[in-house]
């Protein structure tokens, strides 16, 4: 009897072992695929701008009489083309973007009535920028800086007088200067991304022989997406 309890348990156990040898092996989890923003891109945005033009009027021999701070803000839209190069971490690229903008602004009789009076109105119909961006990535994000060259159109109506004196121009001329900002921007497949963008935009002094403007600057915000090839 005792002989027959052995050989009972030493079967059972050994099945058992049989049955443990006879399941699957259990596989590790299947590895993530690493996000990289190397490549060639195109994107859209749109968003909104704001801008001050600090202005003087003259007139030849003459100095300064009237001093001017104009703002303008509007809707912006337009598109953007850049590549990226990605090592590790870190994020070098280029950008180009053009812009649809409907910013403008103007002011009347800056001064007290019966001293001086002034009209001012500028539109900028259009801008771009062309630019370096460096960036850091993890996950799927991407925050970057970015900065380089900026250029407008800018049209201006103008006109001042005080005290016997006036001056007046009418142009429609083109801006140059630099641009920097920052933004961020998420993956959401593997071929489309979405991002928001701040830059501020300084064009250069522009002098005219009976009006000066001094000095040019904008804001833009903006949102956008990029299809990466």
């Amino acid at each position: 009897m005792r002989t027959l309890l052995i050989a009972a348990m030493l079967a059972t156990g050994t099945g058992a072992v049989s049955a443990a040898d006879l399941r699957p092996p259990r596989l590790p989890p299947p590895m993530q695929a690493v996000y990289t923003w190397t490549g060639f891109y195109l994107g859209v945005n749109a968003g909104g701008g704001w801008s001050t033009a600090n202005s003087e009027f003259s007139t030849a021999g003459f100095p300064a009489f009237a001093n001017i701070d104009n703002h303008m803000a509007g809707a912006i839209a337009g598109g953007q083309i850049g590549y990226n190069w990605q090592s590790g971490s870190w994020v070098i690229g280029v950008e180009a973007d053009f812009q649809y903008s409907g910013m403008k602004g103007g002011v009347s009789a800056p001064c007290p009535a019966g001293l001086c009076a002034a009209n001012f109105d500028q539109d900028m119909p259009w801008f771009g920028t062309a630019r370096g961006r460096l960036g850091y990535a993890q996950a799927g994000w991407l925050i970057y800086a970015t900065g380089g060259y900026a250029y407008t159109r800018l049209e201006t109506n103008a006109s001042a007088s005080a005290g016997g004196l006036s001056a007046s121009v009418q142009s429609d001329e083109g801006r140059s200067g630099w641009t920097a900002g920052g933004g961020i921007e998420v993956a959401f497949t593997p071929n489309w991304s979405a991002k928001v963008e701040y830059l501020y935009v300084d064009l250069s002094d522009q002098r005219y022989v009976l009006f000066g403007n001094t000095g040019f600057e904008t804001s833009l915000l903006r949102f956008g997406v990029n299809y990466r090839f």
